[in-house]
């Protein structure tokens, strides 16, 4: 090509590339972002979802970050040590719980825990009719009673008393060697029929209103409270050793749980009926149904790209990624070819 359509091409790249540069300043990137991006919103908000993103692509991206990205230690580390910073913050010592969560929450909380077959009721009407639980039950309750009756008793202490029983265990060994295992499994079986009772009892309790009420009452009671409590108040209870190990505890879990069929059919489940919902639908309707609002994105990027723009500047970043995008279309064979002709 001639030296003429070379010093051509290069004149007309350093001239878009300083228009281009000066379209990333400021006072000239907001009036564009703020026409491009109402455009782009309002042609792009009419494409249906499914042609937007296929269905295929959004599972495998979930999967790859829930399930194949490796978690480096580096991420527990950081939530551990932010943990730290809000379980020390100076707020604590001047904030109240009820600053929090206000009375209407706490009390709308409460009800939907005592209303009758609610989810507490449930979990408790399990656990009461579980067989191991009451035999778990009988045996602390038999333990307790066998401790206290030998050896909490300061009457059997005695030298004289402990002595005569002691001649007393050994004549029932040698005349009746079962006796004693038997009176073993009697004071089970006893100890059973107590917690049987009891649990009959705690039955009949839950199914009264009256008691229904009472509880809730006092749990309001202890609410109103704890609600004037600090929050560092709160540390006498929840060290920050217990924070760190909670933390170590929830990362190990997740570590285990991510690689879990069920996770993974979950996610599948999630995404699927998410397409189900809105595939057909434009952008425009799921992002609304979703509360996102032209105006947010508009804003957002508004808010943030300017920054941006003024960093590539700044470090000459935006004129060599310019430069180089321009270049090639300036200075390729058919370009150079028209240039050669003026």
């Amino acid at each position: 090509m001639s030296d003429h359509a070379q010093l051509l091409a290069q004149q007309l790249l350093d001239a878009q590339v300083q228009f281009w540069l000066q379209d990333l300043t400021p006072e000239k990137l907001e009036p564009l972002l703020q026409e491009d991006l109402k455009f782009l919103y309002e042609k792009l908000g009419a494409i249906p979802l499914r042609e937007a993103v296929p269905e295929a692509k959004v599972k495998a991206t979930a999967l790859r970050y829930a399930v194949e990205m490796e978690i480096e230690g580096g991420i527990p580390e950081l939530f551990g040590e932010v943990a730290n910073i809000i379980y020390e913050h100076p707020n604590n010592e001047i904030t109240n719980l009820g600053d929090l969560i206000t009375d209407d929450i706490a009390i709308d909380f409460l009800e939907k825990v005592f209303e009758p077959n609610s989810l507490l009721d449930q979990a408790v009407n399990n656990i009461r009719s579980s067989a191991p639980f009451r035999e778990f039950l009988s045996d602390v309750v038999f333990t307790v009673v066998k401790g206290y009756a030998l050896e909490q008793n300061q009457i059997v202490k005695l030298a004289p008393v402990a002595n005569g029983m002691q001649k007393l265990r050994e004549w029932f060994n040698d005349r009746a060697p079962g006796l004693s295992e038997n009176v073993n499994n009697l004071g089970k079986q006893l100890s059973q029929a107590s917690v049987d009772q009891s649990i009959r009892l705690v039955d009949d309790m839950l199914d009264n209103d009256l008691y229904r009420d009472s509880a809730f009452n006092s749990v309001q009671n202890l609410w109103d409270d704890i609600k004037n409590w600090k929050i560092a108040n709160f540390q006498r209870y929840f060290s920050e050793m217990d924070l760190q190990e909670l933390m170590v505890l929830g990362y190990e879990f997740w570590l285990e749980f991510r690689h879990t069929d069920y996770l993974q059919s979950c996610i599948d489940a999630g995404v699927k009926f998410f397409f189900d919902k809105y595939g057909d639908d434009s952008l425009h309707t799921m992002l609304s149904d979703l509360g996102v609002t032209e105006d947010m994105i508009v804003s957002e990027i508004v808010n943030y790209a300017p920054d941006l723009a003024n960093m590539l500047l700044k470090h000459n970043i935006a004129e060599a990624l310019v430069r180089r995008h321009l270049q090639r279309f300036y200075f390729s064979d058919e370009t150079l070819a028209l240039l050669a002709k003026s």
